[in-house]
């Protein structure tokens, strides 16, 4: 693997020239793993001498990496590649040549050269590395050989340097792609492809580098962490080897999926101090029978007994899930039942949507009977419903002392900071002399919606 550590450059601002006349900008729509692979495509195209800025409107070539998860993340990138034309042209700037990448791009693949938002430059999620070549071929002013290079390769390798200013102070690092599993709902098995795991040696050699360029913290990612799956070795040993890299202090991980979170690994998750005691584990549903509708391959009963198992095992553990309301079949009865498990679990944090029906995905087959308004009505509910438990919650924590690291300058009141601790919550502190990364005692003394206020005991 190339040294990235050495070859990490800075970001170079719109009026440096790069070495080959051209800027790049990159916006990124999505997950986390989508924010890791604008980092490593920004770190392919700065090592081949394009310059990177943060301004749209000076770069030569925009490249948008894009979602697919639900209808609405593709419409959001057809209406920004109009937008930034239109902007361009008000100003009496140079249209810039665009490219999709990621999930859409892999999805539509020639469908996005053709029509009114069509782009001049698609590649899909596993063949970021042809990317240099293309971009220097459209900046030439010469036709790409491939204008549209899509499909799904057998290794998963690509490493993104770390950043200068990574959010939250963790620096994301993927330790696999795509997934095995079939959720009929879930179009990420044809996006990302079959899971493939990033050999162990490459991803400790990735965050040893991220520690030699100062970095404390790091999240591990995957469509599904905990299956994690190399010969000889499981993501609770994995975990174990990042554990014992010298001066990372935390490690977090997301998104795992309920079925892979053994006894073994959260007894791993409790002995390990490193490990961060927060577990985002969807469940998507309350109701076995639409748990079976969605083939995620576990049942009510068993997700209450990982929970209830974690909070045993896991010292100060908190959880966070995804929800899906009005999947096809859904009744009322269905949906009473997932309340009842936002009631049981008492999570810290939801994220919860609507269904959306995308094309080719087995649950495409079923009818969309669930009438949109009853859908919005069920989100409502369950927003409003987690809002009251997690008030509840929330309120018993004022006047303890937490231990959280700081994370930086808060967005308001001015002068203050924002921590987060190792359970994943946010506190607000004013006053003291902080600086980022450093770990401080904190009493709560109060909260707003998920954010909560302190007052730094050792400041």
């Amino acid at each position: 693997m190339a040294d990235f550590q050495a070859e990490l450059q800075p970001r170079l601002s719109p009026d440096e020239a790069p070495a080959r006349g051209g800027r790049f900008h990159v916006e990124t729509y999505g997950c986390q793993m989508n924010s890791y692979d604008s980092q490593a495509i920004s770190g392919l195209l700065q090592r081949a001498g394009y310059a990177r800025s943060d301004d749209p409107d000076v770069a030569d070539i925009v490249l948008l990496n894009t979602c697919s998860v639900r209808d609405h993340a593709e419409q959001k990138i057809l209406s920004r590649i109009g937008e930034i034309r239109s902007i361009r042209r008000r100003r009496g700037l140079a249209q810039p040549l665009i490219g999709v990448c990621g999930c859409m791009a892999e999805r539509l693949g020639p469908e996005l050269r053709k029509g009114q938002h069509r782009v001049d430059l698609v590649v899909g999620v596993d063949r970021y590395e042809t990317l240099p070549g293309l971009v220097g071929e459209l900046l030439a002013g010469e036709p790409a050989l491939e204008a549209v290079v899509t499909g799904h390769t057998d290794e998963a390798r690509l490493v993104a340097p770390p950043e200068l200013y990574p959010v939250n102070n963790s620096h994301l690092v993927t330790i696999h792609k795509g997934c095995d599993y079939k959720c009929t709902y879930c179009i990420v098995p044809m996006t990302r492809g079959p899971q493939k795991e990033k050999a162990p040696d490459l991803i400790l050699e990735e965050i040893r580098g991220i520690v030699a360029a100062g970095g404390r913290e790091v999240t591990l990612l995957g469509q599904n962490v905990t299956a994690y799956a190399w010969p000889g070795l499981d993501f609770a040993g994995l975990l174990q080897k990042v554990a014992e890299i010298p001066g990372l202090e935390r490690i977090r991980f997301l998104t795992g999926h309920p079925r892979d979170m053994h006894r073994p690994l959260m007894d791993v998750i409790g002995r390990l101090d490193s490990v961060c005691p927060w577990l985002h584990v969807p469940i998507q549903s309350g109701s076995d029978r639409i748990l079976r509708r969605m083939k995620r391959l576990y049942d009510r009963a068993e997700y209450l007994d990982m929970v209830d198992y974690a909070r045993r095992a896991i010292p100060g553990v908190t959880f966070s899930s995804d929800f899906i309301v009005g999947f096809p079949g859904e009744t009322e009865e269905d949906f009473q039942a997932t309340l009842e498990v936002l009631r049981e679990v008492r999570y810290d944090q939801i994220f919860s949507f609507k269904y959306s029906e995308r094309p080719g995905v087995p649950a495409a087959r079923l009818a969309d009977d669930v009438p949109l308004d009853v859908k919005k009505s069920r989100l409502a509910r369950l927003m409003e419903l987690q809002d009251e438990v997690w008030a509840g919650a929330a309120a018993a924590c004022t006047g303890q002392v937490w231990h959280a690291v700081v994370e930086g300058p808060a967005r308001r009141p001015e002068g203050a900071w924002q921590l987060r601790t190792g359970n994943n919550r946010k506190v607000i502190v004013t006053g003291g002399e902080l600086v980022p990364g450093q770990g401080v005692a904190v009493r709560i003394t109060g909260h707003r919606n998920t954010t909560f206020f302190g007052s730094c005991e050792e400041c």
